[in-house]
């Protein structure tokens, strides 16, 4: 028996023994007909087991595969729902594929399970999860288009730091959406989220933060601020170089 061969016995046993990783593993194999058969709707099984214990790539795979249609029927809201499930876990490629989901408006249909997933999350005050409901009102995705409800969500995301939260509400804010946020909240939001920037060393994304509160209050003192905190980090970094 070869290196691989014992390898891949290890690997079944572990998987048909319940450990979600070994059933990932197993699944990926058999999507990408490494070392076994190609095997899609196989490898869509053993990532529903995985996926159903918690395990976040087995999640984003099955998003894939609902997406796709591969190894099962293509559904949108099953896509959605398992890359919802993945995103809320923290990961950058299930919330990549979220947001592409919601600019081609697929996925999110009335009474889904992943808009009652989300909601959910939402009402459970989880950041994240209130900004993309927020987002799904102001599109009106799936949900009655609501002005109001998306402020109301983003407004609440916000206020716990969300970037994408304040960035939307800021940008309702320059559209003359007539939300009733007072403009000087917002521009504290901006201002703290650009220190925050600041204090990671992204200060094009601190200038994003400043152009905002520009566009809001041109003469806010926060504006003043940030800026002269962005011109002394631009000035110690060309002393550096």
């Amino acid at each position: 028996m070869t290196d691989i061969e014992k390898h891949l016995d290890e690997l079944k046993s572990a998987a048909e023994a319940g450990n979600a990783e070994a059933q990932t593993q197993l699944g990926l194999l058999m999507a990408t007909g490494e070392h076994l058969d190609e095997d899609l709707e196989g490898a869509f099984s053993w990532f529903l087991k995985a996926a159903q214990q918690g395990e976040v790539t087995a999640m984003f795979n099955l998003g894939i595969m609902f997406d796709k249609g591969l190894g099962t029927r293509a559904d949108p809201g099953e896509a959605a729902l398992w890359f919802w499930q993945a995103a809320e876990q923290g990961d950058l490629g299930a919330r990549m594929k979220l947001g592409s989901m919601i600019i081609l408006g697929r996925g999110f249909t009335e009474g889904s399970s992943a808009i009652r997933a989300i909601a959910a999350s939402a009402e459970k005050g989880h950041p994240y999860a209130q900004a993309f409901l927020a987002k799904l009102y102001l599109d009106g995705l799936g949900l009655g288009q609501s002005d109001e409800l998306a402020e109301k969500w983003f407004r609440l995301a916000a206020e716990q730091g969300d970037e994408s939260a304040i960035f939307n509400i800021g940008e309702m804010m320059a559209e003359g959406r007539g939300i009733i946020t007072p403009e000087e909240e917002i521009t504290r939001w901006f201002f703290d989220l650009g220190m925050r920037f600041m204090q990671t060393g992204d200060l094009i994304k601190a200038f994003d933060c400043l152009v905002n509160i520009k566009r809001i209050d041109p003469g806010n003192f926060l504006a003043q601020r940030l800026e002269d905190e962005i011109e002394r980090a631009n000035q110690a970094q060309m002393k550096r170089d």
